[in-house]
């Protein structure tokens, strides 16, 4: 934290400030994770935290916690490697008193070479509109997407997305 006449010589540098989340102290962020189970965390093992870059921009955690209240999102599936971002989201959702979604975390999905998938990869499609324009049917694209570590009961692999709310069960999630 800044003292006053640290906030103002930065000013006077003209340094932009970042915008932080205070942590609560001694407090502990539970959920049921709807693959792993009961996980919680302390906030004493949190640092405050950047929620608007110095540029504006707003960073990973803020964002998608607004986003997602905004969208109604009901459940979050998100790779093992986020694990550690769900107290923080769970913070904003506190903060603003919106009630938090259900989270669910899974194995990574990787490449031939079991290596994570990375956006950062200019080689695989990344966009709707790439698989789109190689005339990949939506409905095909949702049945891939929701097949990647879930499966269903029984031998049918296509489903209407009315289908697929009324059998998904989190149960089948892969771990």
């Amino acid at each position: 934290h800044l003292t006053e006449e640290q906030r103002q010589q930065y000013e006077a540098e003209g340094r932009k400030p970042s915008i932080r989340f205070r942590v609560p102290k001694d407090q502990t962020y539970p959920f049921n994770d709807m693959v792993k189970g009961e996980i919680s965390f302390e906030s004493d093992n949190i640092g405050d935290w950047v929620i608007v870059k110095k540029d504006g921009v707003p960073t990973y955690n803020f964002a998608v916690a607004v986003d997602d209240h905004y969208m109604q999102i009901s459940d979050v599936i998100r790779g093992d490697d986020h694990v550690s971002n769900t107290p923080k989201q769970l913070m904003i959702y506190e903060a603003f008193g919106w009630e938090a979604p259900r989270f669910g975390h899974m194995s990574l999905i990787v490449n031939e070479e079991r290596k994570k998938l990375s956006k950062r990869d200019g080689q695989i499609l990344q966009f709707i509109e790439q698989y789109r324009d190689l005339g990949y049917l939506p409905e095909a694209l949702f049945n891939f997407i929701t097949l990647l570590g879930w499966s269903p009961e029984g031998e049918e692999e296509i489903f209407s997305k009315e289908e697929f709310i009324k059998i998904f069960d989190e149960k089948r999630l892969s771990k």
